[in-house]
């Protein structure tokens, strides 16, 4: 086995013994990744439009909607509605970062992850 096979099987692993809490911490770090490349990216007109940046804004969109809908508004009440605008507003940024092919709306939806990231390592440690 090689090294980024046994990376690889370490990591699916990881992900399928976690608890629900922790992967919520994953999905967090996984869109927080993918916005970091698409925002550097984006910021240089040699790459702005290339297939990697879109890619990364894919995947950070598809984490986000993904975030979105496992909210569960008959148990989380207000937390959820809240939760729900912040992911609206970030799906909407990133929708805008992807047509205008600027970094603002990445910038201001990885504010919006880093915070809510935040506040889940306060609460779930690890």
């Amino acid at each position: 086995m090689t090294y980024a096979q046994a990376a690889a099987t370490y990591q699916r692993n990881a992900i399928l013994t976690a608890s629900p809490e922790k992967l919520v911490k994953l999905l967090y770090d996984g869109a927080i990744r993918n916005l970091e490349r698409s925002r550097q990216g984006l910021a240089d007109p040699k790459t702005s439009h290339s297939a990697e940046v879109g890619m990364a804004l894919g995947k950070a969109i598809g984490i986000v909607g993904e975030l979105r809908a496992s909210l569960d508004h008959a148990v989380g009440g207000q937390v959820a509605k809240d939760l729900d605008r912040l992911y609206e507003y970030s799906l909407d940024q990133l929708s805008q970062a992807n047509v205008t092919r600027t970094p603002v709306g990445v910038t201001n939806s990885l504010q919006v992850l880093r915070t809510l990231k935040e506040g889940w390592d306060a609460v779930i440690p690890g």
